[in-house]
C-alpha cells in the first residue's frame, strides 16, 4: 500500500500537467464536513484525512468496517466491494548505534481496514442528521517524521525563530525554514519543510545526488532538476504522512509546472524526478 501513495502522487501529478489544469479540491470547506459533502466513520463520526478521501474515489457518506456492520447485527449486500482506508500507528526496533550501545528507532507504520459504504449494507440505519457536522480527521506524524529524520541523519533543523527564507545548506548540512506561525495554512509549513529535506537526501551518504546537481545554479539544468525532484518529494511526504494538502498540493504542481519549461514542457521529466523523489521520501520515512 505504501508503495501505490507514491505512485498514486505521481499519477495525479501527471495527470494535472497533462490537462493543463489543477483540478485538485479539498471535499470539504476549513475544518469541519458532514456526512453528505465527506466520508465519514459511521462510529467516530469523523471525517477521513485527505489521503483516505482520495482512496474512497470522493464517495460521501457514512463507512462501516466488516466486525461493526456484525456487531449491529446488519450484514453486507451480496455484491458490494469494500475500500480500503490508512492509518500510521508506531513501530520501534532496536540497532546497536556507532558506540555499541542498544538505541531504539521508531518509524511510522502504515496499516489500513477495508470499510463499506452504508448504502452497500442491511440492517443498518444512519446515524445522520440534517445539519449535521463533525470534525475533519488529521494525522498527528508529519511532525514526528521531521523530528525522526533530523535526529537519524544528525540535520542541523532550525524552524523556531522568524525567516524569509527557506533553504537546504549541503556546507553544514542545515535547513532553516520559517516558523510554522508564519504560514496562513499550516500544510504549507509541512510543504515547505518536506522540501527542503528532501533536498538534504542528496548527500552521497544518503541518496546520493550529487553527481547529478554538479554544476547547479539557479535557473540551469541540474538545478531545475533538482527542484522537480524536492517538490515531487514534498507532496509524496505530505500524502505519506496524511497532511491536508489541498493548497499546497495546488501550489506544487504550479511550481512544478514553472520548473518544466525549463524541459519544454516534457511530463517525462516528470517520471524522471519521481523516481528520485520516491526514493527520498522513504528515507525520510525510515523504509528505505
Amino acid at each position: 500500500m505504501k508503495n501505490q501513495v507514491y505512485q498514486m502522487v505521481t499519477d495525479r501529478i501527471c495527470e494535472m500537467l497533462n490537462q493543463g489544469i489543477i483540478p485538485w479540491r479539498k471535499p470539504w470547506k476549513g475544518e469541519k464536513a458532514s456526512p453528505e459533502d465527506s466520508a465519514i466513520s459511521y462510529t467516530t463520526r469523523r471525517a477521513y484525512s485527505v489521503l483516505n478521501q482520495w482512496l474512497l474515489a470522493g464517495r460521501p457518506g457514512e463507512y462501516l468496517t466488516f466486525n461493526e456492520i456484525k456487531k449491529l447485527g446488519g450484514h453486507i449486500k451480496k455484491g458490494a466491494k469494500s475500500g480500503m482506508i490508512v492509518f500510521y500507528t508506531k513501530a520501534s526496533y532496536t540497532k546497536k548505534n556507532n558506540d555499541g550501545e542498544d538505541e531504539i528507532v521508531t518509524y511510522p507504520l502504515l496499516r489500513y481496514y477495508n470499510v463499506f459504504h452504508i448504502e452497500d449494507t442491511e440492517g443498518i440505519k444512519s446515524k445522520a442528521v440534517p445539519g449535521e457536522v463533525v470534525e475533519v480527521e488529521t494525522d498527528g506524524f508529519a511532525d514526528s517524521v521531521i523530528a525522526d529524520y533530523v535526529k537519524r541523519e544528525g540535520i542541523k533543523f532550525h524552524n523556531t525563530k522568524h525567516s524569509d527564507k527557506a533553504f537546504y545548506c549541503p556546507a553544514t548540512d542545515e535547513v532553516v525554514v520559517p516558523m510554522a506561525t508564519q504560514y496562513t495554512e499550516i500544510a504549507e509549513y509541512y510543504s515547505t519543510t518536506f522540501h527542503e529535506l528532501t533536498h538534504s537526501t542528496g548527500k552521497k551518504s544518503r541518496c546520493d545526488r550529487e553527481d547529478e546537481k554538479k554544476g547547479s545554479h539557479f535557473g540551469n539544468f541540474q538545478y531545475s532538476r533538482e527542484e522537480l525532484v524536492a517538490e515531487m518529494g514534498s507532496a509524496m511526504l505530505c500524502s505519506r504522512c496524511g497532511v491536508s494538502i489541498e493548497k499546497a498540493f495546488r501550489n506544487s504542481v504550479a511550481y512544478i509546472q514553472g520548473w518544466l519549461k525549463a524541459f519544454k514542457n516534457d511530463t517525462a521529466m516528470i517520471i524522471w524526478a519521481a523516481a528520485r523523489a520516491e526514493k527520498a521520501a522513504k528515507y525520510i520515512m525510515n523504509e528505505a
